[in-house]
């Protein structure tokens, strides 16, 4: 549902930006069929650039270029069409009480002088806007403390400390300078436990070994775990487990384990198959395969990527741990993630089950982040 109504708004926006353009500026309004042929050109080639990446792990940049136009010119959309409604309705008003005199063929009014100008100034604001993203915005990473109270979890691990990291997207835009950044603040967080909730890699599989190697280095006392997600799969599954595995990280694909049983008996920890592996021939998320594979009294944390999943099974676990999001990655003021998502970020409550949905490292599409910077989640494990 996500990728047509997407398409929708984009072909919309990009309907605004030709109105606009068309009607502000005479030289444009002479070759609409141009401008009409170049806006949906960027339309359609967002879709066919992503599945170029996705499919043959080629052309990144050209979709990066082509999704930072299209972002550009959607985000000064809004506020240009607002603008060149109130513009239209003044010279209504206006043409009431005086009429319009004539002038030189070719000649901008003053009506469109000031569109002209409001609509570059919007869209060069965008544009700054997503560049403070790409420059500093990817790279402000903070550590957010959550205390979260766990029933029946045992007195032993009352302050238990578990990392979360997600959505590492390693890849072109998320290399050793951005893993070191983020990861700097898991090891100065000094958890027990270090989880990964989905998308260690962005597109190609080759940066699944330098992702393993800088979480491994980590070397929390009770070790590393980490479920899918969905570019895990687009990248190359196996591969990507592979790599983990190499470097003695664990994968909880539909499978639990317990941590720390001789403290009380511990404490489960599951991870669920991604929401969409279904669509590569996988089993997709099964909770009750995992739960079944850990004794039935203990507390249970899960890991699972895609946060929506949680209300497939509200209650049957104490804290589900998430990313897939990016806490909206780009938030000019607001949240639009929110207008197609019900997690988007942060502590959520739903039906028994406390969910964390972590903002996660990396970034698809721009490689900017404006309003939600990058996150390392320091989780404290308190007795109920």
């Amino acid at each position: 549902m996500f990728w047509p109504v997407s398409l929708l708004i984009s072909v919309v926006l990009m309907g605004v930006v030709y109105l606009w353009s068309t009607r502000t500026f005479p030289a444009l309004g002479r070759r609409r069929r141009t401008v009409a042929i170049v806006l949906g050109a960027l339309v359609v080639g967002q879709l066919m650039t992503r599945w170029m990446v996705v499919l043959w792990h080629v052309g990144n940049p050209v979709h990066t270029a082509v999704i930072v136009v299209v972002m550009t010119l959607g985000m000064a959309a809004v506020p240009i069409g607002v603008m060149h409604v109130l513009g239209w309705l003044a010279v209504r008003a206006a043409r009431r009480f005086r009429p319009v005199a004539p002038r030189p063929e070719g000649a901008m009014t003053r009506r469109q002088v000031v569109e002209a100008a409001g609509g570059v100034a919007m869209i060069g604001a965008t544009g700054a806007t997503l560049g403070w993203g790409a420059v500093w915005g990817r790279h402000e990473f903070e550590r957010v403390e959550l205390p979260v109270r766990i029933a029946a979890l045992p007195r032993a691990l009352d302050g238990y400390v578990i990392a979360q990291v997600s959505d590492l997207h390693g890849g072109t835009y998320v290399g050793e300078r951005e893993l070191d950044e983020g990861l700097s603040l898991v090891r100065a967080a000094k958890p027990d436990l270090l989880v990964v909730t989905g998308d260690m890699v962005d597109f190609d599989p080759a940066y699944a070994p330098l992702v393993a190697r800088k979480l491994a280095d980590l070397a929390p006392r009770d070790g590393i775990y980490a479920c899918l997600g969905n570019h895990d799969y687009y990248a190359g599954w196996d591969r990507v487990i592979a790599s983990l595995r190499a470097a003695g990280i664990r994968t909880l694909v539909n499978e639990g384990t317990v941590i720390r049983p001789r403290d009380g008996g511990g404490f489960a920890l599951l991870g669920v198959d991604d929401r969409w592996a279904g669509r590569y021939g996988r089993p997709g998320p099964r909770l009750d395969e995992a739960i079944a594979m850990v004794p039935d009294p203990l507390p249970r944390i899960l890991l699972s990527h895609q946060p929506v999943t949680v209300d497939r099974w509200p209650g049957k676990v104490g804290l589900q741990l998430s990313g897939h999001t990016h806490g909206g990655q780009i938030n000019p003021g607001f949240r639009p993630a929110e207008l197609f998502m019900t997690y988007v970020a942060g502590l959520y409550r739903v039906g028994g089950t406390v969910l964390y949905v972590n903002r996660g490292f990396g970034t698809v599409g721009p490689p900017s982040r404006v309003g939600a910077p990058p996150e390392v989640t320091r989780i404290v494990l308190v007795a109920a």
